[in-house]
């Protein structure tokens, strides 16, 4: 089945946005990637994970830091407690002043993800988006056109969750069953 990537704010839940795709996603058994830190991520994974008979699993992308005996070991709060696979890579999150091309963990989110949900958030998920659109997937943000500022030019932004399930069936090749 697919691995839908929900990439979002950090810090803002956005519920309203974020609990109903999470469940969404877990009753059509698609598999949730998120980057399974705390915000949209942990709303998601939370709606996703506690939705009786869901078939998928959340899968988290960590970032991780230098550790003097383990190599590498998640930052603090990695992962939330709803993530089902947590991926330990030897990325970093993208720092601010790091350049566009700098390797991070959300290059993992994005090439992992069949489809990728973008909600409102910070720069790490405009860099998300700009990496969607760069290696051609598949991608939706759902939220107010406002909270999109600086997205490449094309991107679709929606303002209907309706408008997101239709967007992943149509991508995943699935379908609605009455």
């Amino acid at each position: 089945m697919a691995i839908i990537g929900v990439m979002g704010s950090g810090k803002a839940e956005w519920p309203d946005l974020s609990v109903p795709l999470g469940r969404w996603i877990a009753e059509r058994g698609f598999d949730l990637l998120t980057g399974a830190g705390l915000g949209v991520m942990l709303s998601t994974a939370r709606a996703f994970s506690t939705t009786d008979g869901r078939k998928g699993r959340s899968i988290g992308i960590m970032p991780s830091e230098a550790h003097p005996t383990l190599g590498f070991a998640p930052l603090p709060g990695y992962p939330n407690p709803y993530i089902d696979l947590p991926i330990l890579t030897p990325l970093p999150r993208k720092h601010p002043d790091a350049p566009d091309d700098a390797l991070n963990r959300n290059y993992v989110n994005v090439l992992t993800s069949d489809v990728v949900i973008a909600l409102p958030g910070s720069q790490g998920t405009l860099d998300e988006i700009q990496l969607a659109v760069r290696f051609a997937k598949p991608l939706i943000c759902i939220g107010p056109a406002n909270a999109f500022e600086g997205v490449p030019p094309g991107t679709r932004i929606v303002s209907e969750l309706a408008d997101v399930y239709a967007f992943v069936l149509a991508k995943t090749g699935a379908f609605e069953q009455l």
